[in-house]
């Protein structure tokens, strides 16, 4: 199910452009990647030679391909367990902090006003300059068989392979973990796909092929928004994903912050009178 959303929303002189582009779509690389760890055991650092807690499970990989040096793509994995030292005793286990999206110090994602199936409402719409809001989901294998040199195969064999296995057999689940009040996900074709409470889960199947949709009512605040989820194998294969999210952040309309800042001023107005 690869939503087409983005087709519905752009202008109708980019029609040509985007019939043009279906026939490299499949090639194309999307910015998520489900994936699964092979790293047995930890190659380097404080904690080398120790077993990987994230080996044999479901890994949620943000994609840094890089076409002017495709020798440099690799993946950033999200949702991912680490070793925390702790002095004077064995090092625990705990969820890397580092789970969010957009990651490091860039700005959540913002909402723009839809249209088509979305009128009405705001949509976190796609942002071809903001590669995070690129809301696609594929999984590595998708990446397997590309020419030797292209940005596919580098960004597949990154990390010398480690997450280059098969997903074959399993069958991924997209778990809601929490989500904040008022936030909603769809598709391109349908408002709600059952992701609505802790626990609601999407089937992704063994290929991923999904482009989720967030969006808000027209009356939602302004405010942070935050969806969290995780990945499951429901065959067993797999162990579960660590958890992982996306942020968003609602500002009002323009003419709602002018209408508000018109009020404030009439406010001063009357006061000084």
């Amino acid at each position: 199910m690869k939503a087409t959303l983005r087709s519905r929303l752009i202008p109708a002189t980019a029609a040509i452009g985007v019939l043009l582009s279906l026939a490299t779509a499949e090639a194309a690389v999307v910015s998520y990647y489900v994936g699964v760890d092979t790293m047995q055991t930890i190659a380097s650092g404080e904690f080398a030679g120790m077993a990987n807690p994230n080996y044999n499970r479901l890994t949620f990989l943000y994609a840094h391909p890089n076409e002017s040096a495709p020798a440099s793509s690799h993946y950033h994995s999200k949702g991912i367990y680490r070793y925390q030292p702790t002095t004077g005793v064995s090092p625990v286990i705990e969820q890397s902090p580092s789970n969010y999206l957009p990651e490091g110090s860039n700005p959540p994602l913002t909402f723009t006003s839809g249209s088509g199936l979305y009128s009405g409402v705001t949509i976190a719409l796609e942002d071809p300059g903001n590669h995070f809001s690129l809301i696609d989901f594929g999984d590595t294998s998708s990446l397997s068989g590309h020419a030797a040199g292209t940005v596919e195969n580098y960004l597949f064999n990154s990390s010398a392979g480690r997450y280059a296995g098969s997903l074959g057999g399993a069958d991924i689940h997209l778990v809601l973990v929490s989500m904040t009040e008022g936030l909603n996900i769809g598709s391109d074709s349908a408002f709600s796909i059952g992701l609505t409470n802790p626990g609601d889960e999407l089937h992704l199947g063994g290929s991923v092929n999904f482009s989720p949709v967030f969006w808000l009512d027209a009356n939602a605040g302004a405010g942070d928004y935050v969806a969290r989820f995780k990945l499951v194998d429901e065959e067993g294969i797999f162990g579960d994903s660590g958890e992982f999210e996306f942020r968003f952040n609602a500002v009002p309309e323009p003419s709602s912050a002018l209408l508000a800042g018109a009020a404030v001023l009439c406010g001063l107005v009357r006061r000084r009178r």
